[in-house]
């Protein structure tokens, strides 16, 4: 009896293991099936978005870079399948891009230059999730039927809510507080050494645009202060970017100028107007690095810009950190991409060109 017992238990375990594989290949076969595990997640609108698990397929609408960054530090490069916008090309500037994710080069670029979305060309790709920061472009491409999700960066820190939402996303959760904690520690690390520092031994900072005479984002009052410098436009405002004057310059005085475009150090030198300005007089003005994103701008490297402007503000109390393998060892970590040493050199300059 109890041999009974055991082949027909036995006999019942080899069917559902044929069932089961069977059931594989079936899948397999037939992507519908395979799809039907689903999830939801709630976007940074508070939108409830079901999305496939896993996502394999996704496209990036509006601000590309900044975006496809977050997904690179989660290993997900290959998920890709917009190219740059032509807008983005032109600039020349944006060869870490294709270098973290060789397969955007192949790719289409799915919007125009004032970054509409191209629904036809998003709807032949079939993407499983079209990330986007624009309010405008969820609405257009809810109407068509596709699975969007909303990202933004508003206030300072945002990223962190911005990571964790794309761990959700991508099942990669470990490696989103892998970066939350390297974020949070970072800036603990360069806090600890520059808190005793009073206001009249910190350096005064602008980060700017030359050629438009505009403070582009906000993040750099933020980035500015978390390395001990006085943002010379850290008081409160509404906007994200901000018009300037050279005679607004001339009144602030800044010790350090930064700038994001190599081609900017000269125009800042060879401005007459500006020639009494302390950074231009002691040659303290600075191009900000690039890698997957401008370091600058917000992005996953906003980490790094930390690290690197407490360096350049502190060049003696920050003699030990050695900030070429601290980048190196980064993307290492993040992007899974073993940089050379030419190649960190060339994005902490800044002038990398496609």
């Amino acid at each position: 009896m109890e041999k009974k017992i055991v082949l027909i238990l036995t006999g019942i375990v080899l069917v559902l293991v044929f069932c089961a594989a069977g059931y594989t290949v079936y899948a397999a076969n037939n992507p519908a099936v395979a799809a039907e595990k689903t999830k939801t997640v709630t976007d940074m609108m508070g939108r409830t978005v079901t999305i496939p698990s896993p996502v394999q397929k996704v496209v990036v609408i509006g601000s590309v870079p900044v975006q496809h960054s977050f997904i690179f530090a989660l290993g997900k490069n290959g998920t890709i399948v917009n190219g740059l916008p032509d807008s983005f090309i032109k600039q020349g500037r944006w060869k870490y891009q294709y270098v973290f994710a060789p397969n955007l080069k192949d790719q289409p670029g799915m919007q125009s230059s004032t970054y509409e979305p191209n629904v036809e060309e998003i709807m032949k790709a079939d993407p499983d999730v079209v990330f986007t920061m624009d309010p405008a472009t969820v609405s257009t491409l809810d109407k068509s039927g596709l699975t969007v999700v909303y990202l933004s960066w508003v206030d300072n820190e945002d990223v962190k809510k911005l990571m964790t939402l794309m761990g959700e996303i991508y099942d990669q959760q470990d490696l989103a507080d892998d970066y939350l904690d390297f974020f949070d520690s970072t800036i603990t690390r360069v806090n600890d050494r520059v808190a005793g520092f009073p206001d009249n031994e910190r350096p005064r900072v602008l980060y700017y645009t030359h050629t438009s005479m505009k403070v582009p984002h906000k993040i750099g009052d933020w980035w500015i202060a978390k390395a001990g410098g006085i943002s010379v436009t850290g008081t409160p405002r509404n906007t994200d970017s901000l018009a300037i004057e050279p005679e607004q310059i001339l009144k602030w005085n800044p010790d350090i100028l930064i700038v994001a475009n190599d081609g900017e150090i000269s125009a800042v030198y060879n401005d007459t107007r500006l020639s009494t300005v302390n950074a231009i007089k002691n040659k303290r003005v600075y191009i900000t690095p690039m890698g997957a994103h401008i370091w600058s701008h917000r992005g996953i490297e906003t980490p790094l810009t930390v690290l690197w402007a407490a360096k350049t503000f502190y060049p003696e109390t920050f003699a030990d950190l050695d900030l070429e393998e601290e980048t190196a060892a980064f993307y290492r970590k993040f992007f899974g991409h073993e940089l050379t040493p030419e190649q960190v050199k060339e994005i902490l300059s800044g002038k990398a060109k496609v």
